[in-house]
């Protein structure tokens, strides 16, 4: 089975990439997309991750990192001329759906990348000024834009953290919206895998909306892939759906050949 981890970062740690590699190949993760938010995560920044895909075109897709309310469209024209395929929003300045940040979505789409929004609470260094509001990160906040914009491939990061149902219906109402599962093995993942996963993707054909990502360091990207496994018998998730989730479903977000 084809394993494609959808949402990972490039950390400023040494040797950081080759011990990513390293780990995908230990794990049979065939590609990532990685994108680097920069100092405030402890990682590298949107020329490293190009740096990355670069060296590695057969294993990295670059997401470019966006922060609305500071990144103007002309940043993903750029990013896009220079081979990012996909799009990762975080620390917004502003809701997802104030209207300054159209320009975002619209160019997004016109390239056709999907982007990643982070979803949930945050947590990252405490730097006085830089107005980071969860708030503004809540899942509802991508329905106007998911309206607005229906040909745009959106990707609610951590099924929304502590806003899992929000998350699971926006997913289950609008056909342009995919969810992510990741985050650390001991943070929400735990209390949602205790009552069970699909308390929250519960309808016929939900886990078709999942695509599959880690999002943790690289040492514990096994406990999260296994963990996934896991789940998926417990709730008895098919072959083809499982195949759709480890990499059909991002390949085709991606407009990629699976």
């Amino acid at each position: 089975m084809k394993i494609v981890d959808s949402h990972v970062h490039l950390l400023s740690e040494s040797a950081y990439l080759d011990n990513l590699l390293r780990t995908m190949d230990a794990c049979g993760i065939e590609r990532c997309c990685m994108s680097a938010l920069g100092e405030l995560f402890g990682h590298a920044d949107n020329d490293g991750v190009r740096d990355a895909f670069l060296a590695h075109p057969d294993r990295i897709i670059g997401a470019v990192f966006i922060r609305p309310g500071v990144d103007g469209p002309e940043q993903i024209d750029r990013a896009y001329e220079e081979g990012f395929r996909m799009v990762k929003v975080h620390l917004p300045r502003v809701p997802y759906n104030d209207v300054s940040c159209f320009d975002l979505w619209a160019k997004a789409t016109e390239y056709r990348m999907p982007v990643l929004f982070h979803t949930g609470l945050v947590v990252c260094k405490e730097i006085p000024g830089e107005h980071i509001n969860s708030w503004y990160m809540h899942p509802m906040r991508l329905e106007p834009v998911t309206r607005e914009f229906p040909d745009l491939n959106v990707i609610v990061a951590h099924l929304g953290v502590h806003w899992n149902s929000d998350a699971a219906e926006l997913a289950r109402m609008r056909p342009n919206v995919s969810v992510d599962l990741t985050g650390e093995p001991d943070g929400w993942r735990r209390r949602a895998d205790t009552v069970g996963m699909d308390k929250w993707l519960w309808w016929p054909g939900a886990f078709e909306k999942v695509v599959f990502g880690t999002d943790v360091h690289h040492s514990k990207m096994r406990d999260i892939l296994d963990a996934d496994i896991a789940r998926l018998d417990r709730i008895g998730i098919p072959a083809e759906t499982r195949r759709n989730i480890f990499a059909g479903n991002i390949f085709r977000l991606l407009g990629i050949e699976a």
